[in-house]
């Protein structure tokens, strides 16, 4: 039986049309998930940058009453400094752990210097964050339940968290920010545009870390749905999953939000050092990494949250193509077929 040719081309162009509403609301599905960092208010209008530190925090008021008793009624962040691994083992881990260096320059000074195996992590959680626990292993990637493992260890005990890739330098600039009286101090990304989770520090308790804690526990079904793994782990748990809760509990919580803060990278470099290791990465991350360091090597913190969308949305659209050119071949030989 021959099909007239009208009717051949107009399978063909109801082919393509069915093939570019589907790959469309994929690709929109995929992009939405960027919305909420991509269009979220400015983060500095919203929270206390430093670029130096004095001990009487702004939000603190002076007070006449006697030393001791003005000390007691500002919690300080206690003298711990944590970081995590698979095992107790840091040998395995490539850039050269930072472990020793820390302990070297702040267990003189009384402070307990502590690397958290994997199972420890576990442990805590499953006795003090049961809720937590199906979550935290349910992520398909170690990244992700590292992001959520230094949550967790400051929260319960308090201190500060740092990457093993990150390295102590001002002792003095260190110890300010902890008797500031703020609930949680974090390193920045991209200048001051996004909260940074390779260094942070925290009370014990930490009001804003337990509403980062509850909102990872919501975010998790979705982000099972995002393809690319940079962007699916930085939504789910790191960067710009920090971020965005950071916005949202200024909005719902001002007052507790005040006593949150984030260092400008100059002056965070007084306090660590960090040279990323990467490791983490899957193909998309080194893509993007890859045309950083050839471009623009020293300033891609501050482009980087702004080509990720530009990258995607290239990918996506080479991927249309591509599908639409097979769907019409695909159309054109079944419509050849039929004749």
């Amino acid at each position: 039986m021959l099909i007239p040719r009208q009717t051949s081309a107009r399978r063909t162009r109801l082919c393509l049309l069915v093939g570019a509403l589907i790959i469309g609301g994929v690709v929109f599905h995929q992009l939405r998930y960027l919305f909420d960092f991509i269009f979220a208010g400015k983060l500095s209008d919203s929270i206390e940058v430093l670029d130096s530190c004095s001990r009487q925090s702004p939000g603190l008021k002076p007070s006449n009453d006697p030393p001791s008793h003005q000390h007691a009624t500002v919690p300080g962040i206690p003298n711990k400094v944590h970081q995590i691994w698979k095992t107790s083992n840091i040998s395995t881990y490539a850039a050269g752990a930072s472990c020793d260096s820390w302990k070297n320059v702040y267990e003189p000074l009384n402070y307990t210097v502590k690397l958290w195996p994997e199972a420890e992590i576990v442990e805590l959680i499953a006795s003090k964050y049961s809720w937590l626990l199906p979550t935290y292993l349910s992520y398909p990637y170690n990244i992700q339940r590292a992001d959520i493992a230094r949550l967790v260890v400051v929260h319960s005990e308090g201190g500060m968290y740092m990457d093993l890739d990150v390295r102590p330098r001002s002792v003095e600039n260190t110890q300010c920010l902890q008797n500031r009286g703020l609930d949680g101090v974090f390193a920045s990304t991209g200048g001051t545009r996004g909260l940074s989770n390779h260094f942070l520090m925290a009370e014990q308790g930490s009001a804003f870390l337990e509403f980062v804690l509850r909102e990872a526990v919501r975010r998790a079904p979705a982000s099972r749905l995002i393809l690319l793994p940079y962007i699916q782990v930085f939504w789910s748990t790191g960067p710009m999953m920090l971020t965005s809760t950071f916005l949202h509990y200024a909005k719902t919580n001002p007052a507790a939000a005040s006593r949150v803060a984030v260092l400008t990278e100059t002056y965070g470099k007084t306090i660590m050092g960090h040279m990323p290791g990467r490791s983490w990465h899957s193909w998309d991350g080194q893509l993007l990494n890859m045309i950083g360091d050839v471009f623009s090597p020293h300033n891609k913190k501050l482009w980087m949250p702004l080509v990720m969308p530009v990258l995607s949305i290239s990918i996506a659209a080479s991927v249309i193509v591509g599908v639409l050119v097979y769907l019409r071949r695909r159309c054109v030989y079944e419509a050849v077929k039929l004749h």
